[in-house]
């Protein structure tokens, strides 16, 4: 009896939940396509063998609640073991040409992990989409217009007569020093990946990218050059002002044998060291390791001295200025005595510092921004260097980094605050570059006076009339009016 009642008990089979299995799919896809386990997933619109029937709506089925939601199912990449290659590679990271599943062999260390790579230049990647490439191509634009302002203002002083002596002859090789730190700009015109990247993985070197070699050598040999340069024109106006001497006048092979030889020296002692690469920035220059060593600490070493003594001339010729003003007054006041006579003689004793300020202003102008220029980029670069050098080798950050990239949803621009504890602030690091990039516009905002412009007018027109049978004859008068 209880038997046959046992039979007549009518049996209910609930299925699974279509939204259980739709929240392991959400979950876990991600992980099971980085490892190439995609045919694990259930299968969320299969019938079942058994009832040959789907998975039901939530109202009617075995509902289970889910113990794991998609932000808690994160990537934990120190977890994974060495030699572990994802069957995957998302964007933007582009597939490790080197890696073997089981095996350490990469392309870079640096910049791959788990069989994928950071394309190169692996910097565009750290900051907000887009930034790098649209920063660095206004600070490219202001350095070409550097190069062509600096060009006209060398071609000026090279051909028009009275700018080929002292102390415009300064002024030529400062402009010189200025076009080939500026021109190395044409390096990476139209391509810039191209100067900075080997190949899609790798940073541009010495060795590996001649384009890269050569623009290095040059921006280092003129970096050096300007510096140097600057401080003579510094020195020079030290001299004459302070000691009405014209010292440099007939020193102009000491001059040429100290200020190009040794940017000359530094830049072959860093290329025989193979230390020319791009490692930041937009342009080749010493690696990261040496950088202080071979570049900022030879130029601070040209370029403090050279402030102070920058220092000195304006403090003289604040002093002289303060007292040939009361000078004066006490000549209006003493007319009659033989003090205000004394004083007269004082004055003309210093009126050649007055004069000379008042025609070297656009040099001491320029020698100012020079050094203001000079000075702020040393420092961004030895405040900064280290936040810069410290990614490459924080593995936490950089996983942290990679797990952000690799998690669905997310996007370059949210996870930049991850490695912005280990980057320059954009805007500085922009500022920095824009600013040694202004350099040949200065240059010639100052020294392409109205001037100029009448001896080009001038040259062209003896040109015109005598064909070069006979040269304008110079202009006579104090050297610095050349200026």
């Amino acid at each position: 009896m209880g038997k046959a009642h046992a039979l007549q008990i009518e049996q209910t089979v609930w299925m699974g939940c279509d939204s259980t299995c739709k929240n392991v799919t959400d979950v876990c896809e991600n992980i099971f396509t980085l490892t190439g386990q995609t045919s694990l997933l259930p299968d969320c619109a299969a019938v079942s063998p058994i009832t040959q029937s789907p998975l039901q709506p939530d109202e009617s089925c075995n509902y289970i609640s889910a113990q794991v939601n998609k932000e808690d199912a994160g990537l934990h990449l120190s977890a994974v073991p060495e030699g572990f290659v994802m069957a995957d590679c998302p964007a933007p990271f582009i597939r490790d040409p080197k890696a073997k599943q089981g095996s350490a062999d990469t392309e870079n260390a640096l910049y791959c992990r788990f069989g994928c790579c950071m394309p190169c230049p692996a910097q565009d990647l750290f900051f907000n989409e887009g930034w790098t490439t649209h920063g660095f191509l206004a600070t490219n634009i202001v350095r070409f217009i550097s190069a062509v302002t600096s060009f006209i203002l060398l071609v000026s002083y090279l051909v028009l007569p009275d700018k080929r002596r002292h102390p415009s002859l300064l002024i030529l090789n400062f402009s010189l020093a200025i076009f080939l730190f500026s021109m190395v700009v044409f390096f990476s015109i139209g391509d810039t990946k191209g100067l900075q990247c080997a190949d899609a993985i790798n940073p541009s070197t010495q060795d590996n990218n001649a384009l890269c070699g050569a623009q290095g050598a040059i921006l280092i040999f003129a970096s050096l050059g300007t510096v140097l340069w600057c401080t003579a024109l510094i020195v020079n106006l030290h001299v004459h002002t302070v000691w009405n001497s014209s010292f440099f006048a007939d020193k102009y092979w000491f001059l040429h044998l100290f200020c190009w030889g040794i940017p000359t020296v530094f830049m072959a002692v860093t290329l025989g060291m193979h230390q020319v690469k791009f490692e930041f920035a937009n342009l080749c220059l010493v690696s990261v390791e040496y950088i202080f060593d071979l570049f900022f600490y030879p130029m601070a070493a040209i370029i403090c001295p050279a402030f102070l003594v920058h220092c000195v001339t304006f403090l003289y010729i604040a002093r002289v200025a303060v007292k040939e003003s009361q000078q004066s007054e006490m000549s209006q006041s003493f007319s009659q005595n033989s003090i205000a006579n004394r004083n007269q003689l004082a004055v003309r004793r210093h009126k050649h510092i007055l004069t000379a300020v008042k025609i070297q202003w656009r040099a001491l102008l320029l020698a100012v921004i020079a050094i203001a220029t000079v000075l702020f980029y040393w420092i961004f670069y030895f405040t900064q260097i280290d936040r810069m050098a410290g990614i490459k080798t924080d593995n936490e950050t950089i996983l942290s980094w990679l797990e952000c990239m690799l998690s669905p949803g997310n996007t370059q621009d949210s996870c930049t605050s991850i490695v912005d504890a280990h980057l320059p602030p954009f805007g500085l690091m922009i500022t920095a570059e824009a600013l040694v990039s202004l350099i040949g516009l200065w240059t010639f905002l100052i020294f392409g006076k109205r001037s100029l412009w009448r001896e080009w007018n001038d040259l062209i027109y003896d040109i015109r009339l005598s064909f070069g049978s006979r040269g304008r004859q110079e202009k006579n008068g104090e050297q610095f009016f050349a200026l």
